[in-house]
């Protein structure tokens, strides 16, 4: 009998960067997710504060008001995109399970 080896067996080792790779897809193809980015990218450029907190340098960094706001901008931006990313992958997913039941013959 054929051997049927799963898709994460198979490329655990590389899985970070099959990830890597639908991020870089949606950066070019989904419009959605390229407004995002850009309105993200528009906060961290408008406020530099934003940047040195995000980049774990905290010390003697107070934010004010204005920055407050940003800042929950700039996490409902990246939620919105987290979702995105996450249906992708789930639907990439899916498309695994089909080809998958297709050659183990469950799918016709």
């Amino acid at each position: 009998m054929l051997e049927i080896k799963s898709f994460y067996k198979e490329y655990e080792d590389m899985f970070e960067e099959f990830l890597d790779d639908v991020k870089r897809i949606l950066r070019k193809k989904n419009e959605k997710y390229i407004k995002l980015q850009e309105k993200y990218h528009k906060i961290l450029n408008e406020n530099e504060n934003l940047v040195w907190v995000l980049e774990g340098q905290t010390e003697g960094r107070n934010l004010s008001n204005k920055e407050c706001v940003a800042l929950a901008k700039l996490v409902q931006i990246y939620y919105e995109m987290q979702s995105i990313e996450e249906k992708e992958i789930f639907f990439l997913g899916g498309k695994e399970a089909y080809f998958f039941f297709k050659k183990i013959g469950i799918l016709r």
